[in-house]
């Protein structure tokens, strides 16, 4: 693992203050939203499918960009919710004192 200088909690939490949830560039084709504070894509919300539903849709999923796919897998039923916990998942790994 590499050691490196963490964030501190009232610097990630001004990041935090300033974000905001928007298209994705790609949004047409993903449907995916983006979470950007400071022209920083801090996480990435996408739709989730698997349910019973007509469109098979089952909530909302998050991921945080800076790990890429392997950044998240959890669902939550409203694009709000998948964002502010999205949030709360990048500020315990901004403020960790070891990078992944």
């Amino acid at each position: 693992m590499v050691t490196t200088r963490r964030m501190s909690a009232r610097r990630a939490r001004a990041i935090i203050e300033t974000a905001v949830l928007v298209k994705a560039p790609d949004w047409s084709d993903t449907r995916q939203w983006h979470v950007v504070s400071g022209g920083q894509v801090l996480v990435v919300v996408a739709p989730s499918y698997g349910g019973t539903s007509r469109s098979g849709r089952n909530g909302w999923t998050w991921r945080l960009a800076a790990l890429g796919p392997s950044g998240g897998g959890r669902h939550e039923t409203t694009i709000e919710k998948a964002a502010a916990r999205g949030l709360a998942d990048w500020e315990r790994w901004a403020t960790n004192k070891e990078a992944p």
